[in-house]
């Protein structure tokens, strides 16, 4: 038991005296070959590079003598002359790259037209049916109107056979225009004499007669046609009024000229001071052409506000003309709609008392 804890707290096993002579030996031979005791593997590391090669020293050439360029001068490009010139590139203003652009633009869209025209022909349109004669053309219509309020309000002047209120192919949305079929050709002419400039939805609508197809060689609004005037040009082209006729002139009053009255002639006054209590008067003649000039101006105006009061009360009476014929449509509705439903209630009645006085004799 002894031995064993010996053997145990010696620790691993020393090495053999034959293995420790072996590497004091090779120490001392490592140190015989080199005096710093490094191995050849560490010495090959702090070998010297090999010396350069000799090369002879570069033969000095004699390089010539540095002069002016006056001897060259004649050779020179005149200033005037571009073609020995820089290239030079002109840069583009903006002013200059709006017009371009605009340019581009233009002619896109006049192809554009060119080709739209080409294809134009609404005879062989199959959206477009019916009498081209009995049709009316209804513009400037509000987006939101349908064709149940187009056909009630022009009704009016005679049964309308169809409504078509003409939308985009692309979205489906209204174009603000339509057209209306009537039965007969009076009627239609009735709508186009009576019905231009009446109100739908707070705005006021333009009545035509269908020229796509009664007209030769018509063109519409979107390719260079038409008969509107509001966007021919600036402000002062365009038409301002609405309605399809211009409205009539409203005939100015006869302008009386005044003539000048005459100033008697007075007597120089004698050149003295005045007397004691005599008022000096200032000449009168300004005051007067300027009061004169001011009843002028005041008599203009006058003028002008009582034509702007007479527009005003003829537009009105045309509205309360046209709200006349409204409310009597209307009533002749109602007082339809009232017989029809008395009609009705009659022979129901009747029909129940006829019905209670036969049950009445079977039970008898």
């Amino acid at each position: 038991m002894g031995d064993f804890l010996r053997k145990d707290l010696a620790g691993p096993p020393g090495r053999s005296k034959a293995q420790n002579r072996a590497t004091v030996q090779q120490l001392k031979l490592i140190g015989q070959s080199h005096p710093t005791g490094l191995t050849p593997s560490l010495l090959k590391l702090f070998e010297p590079r090999p010396a350069p090669e000799f090369k002879p020293p570069l033969e000095k050439r004699r390089m010539p003598e540095l002069t002016g360029l006056a001897q060259f001068v004649d050779q020179f490009a005149e200033q005037n002359e571009t073609e020995y010139g820089p290239p030079t590139t002109k840069g583009e203003t903006r002013e200059e790259k709006k017009q371009r652009i605009r340019e581009a633009k233009l002619e896109k869209g006049r192809k554009q037209v060119e080709e739209a025209i080409a294809e134009y022909n609404p005879a062989a349109d199959p959206n477009i049916d019916g009498d081209p004669y009995k049709t009316l053309f209804v513009a400037r219509v509000s987006y939101e109107t349908t064709e149940t309020k187009i056909r009630r309000e022009f009704e009016a002047y005679g049964p309308i056979r169809k409504v078509r209120v003409v939308t985009s192919t692309v979205d489906s949305k209204p174009r603000g225009y339509a057209f209306i079929e009537y039965h007969h050709t009076r009627d239609m002419k009735t709508a186009y004499k009576q019905g231009d400039g009446r109100k739908i939805d707070n705005r006021r609508v333009i009545v035509d007669v269908e020229r796509g197809r009664t007209v030769p060689n018509w063109r519409p609004r979107r390719l260079g046609g038409g008969l509107g005037s509001t966007r021919t040009g600036g402000d002062e082209v365009n038409q301002r009024h609405s309605g399809r006729d211009p409205p009539a002139p409203v005939a100015a009053p006869p302008r009386v000229e005044e003539r000048p009255r005459e100033r008697p002639v007075e007597k120089a006054p004698e050149i003295g001071p005045p007397e004691r209590g005599e008022v000096v008067k200032k000449e009168e003649a300004p005051l007067e052409e300027r009061a004169r000039s001011r009843e002028r101006d005041a008599d203009k105006g006058r003028e002008r506000s009582r034509e702007r009061s007479r527009e005003r009360s003829r537009e009105r009476d045309r509205d309360r003309g046209r709200d006349r014929d409204r409310r009597r449509d209307r009533e002749r509705d109602y007082d339809r709609k009232d017989r029809d439903r008395e009609r009705d209630r009659d022979r129901d009645y009747d029909r129940s008392y006829r019905s209670r006085s036969r049950d009445r004799e079977r039970d008898r």
